[in-house]
């Protein structure tokens, strides 16, 4: 297997303290260019990228993703994932960066921009991850809100997840970082990630995920 370039450094980056999110009036999050995050991902020999930006504060954490190069509109089903557009995140609020198996605080949704099995409206939910050494029962991905904007090129997803929904995320300011790793799903670009692909255990090994400075 040949190493890809996103995999030879390690990574920190900063993510900024937002306090009006999630927004009451228009879209959910409406993240500046200061909310945007590097994607080590586009390093790698790849046409296809995404954008990110991110944005926390005590009550919990905004992602916001842009993806470009799509011909037809995002679309899917809950029940078949493996032919539907759909976005992985992982989180995990004690990153130590050297834990190979998901503990208690590591969560992980899978969000569809485009979910057929709910009328076609975006959906969040918390799904299980291999090896787990322990889980929470009680996350709820309807309390996660989305908000999906389509484009004719692609679309922009944004998510909210609530510091409720997120064990240990309480204490995780205080601490000053958190564990984090996406891969995008899609049935015409193909797998694009964040850092590395299916092609290492992003799915449930924490070691694997980013660093994120949760910055005030």
């Amino acid at each position: 297997m040949i190493v890809p370039p996103s995999f030879l450094f390690q990574y920190s980056m900063a993510v900024p303290r937002v306090e009006a999110i999630p927004r009451k009036k228009g879209s959910l999050l409406q993240l500046d260019d200061s909310c945007s995050l590097f994607v080590p991902g586009s390093m790698n020999d790849t046409d296809n990228a995404f954008g990110l930006r991110m944005a926390w504060n005590p009550e919990g954490l905004g992602i916001e993703l842009d993806v470009p190069g799509k011909k037809l509109p995002p679309a899917g089903r809950r029940k078949d994932l493996k032919n539907s557009d759909s976005i992985s995140l992982f989180v995990d609020t004690r990153h130590t960066a050297n834990v190979h198996r998901a503990t208690e605080y590591c969560c992980s949704l899978v969000v569809l921009p485009c979910d057929e099995n709910a009328d076609e409206k975006p959906t969040a939910a918390f799904v299980e991850i291999a090896q787990q050494r322990a889980s929470k029962s009680d996350r709820d991905g309807g309390k996660c809100p989305v908000q999906v904007n389509v484009r004719p090129d692609g679309y922009r997803l944004e998510i909210w997840i609530p510091t409720s929904q997120m064990f240990g995320f309480d204490e995780a300011p205080e601490i000053g970082r958190i564990g984090f790793s996406c891969l995008i799903h899609d049935t015409e670009l193909g797998e694009i990630p964040l850092n590395v692909g299916g092609d290492f255990p992003v799915a449930f090994d924490p070691s694997t995920w980013l660093q994120l400075e949760l910055k005030s």
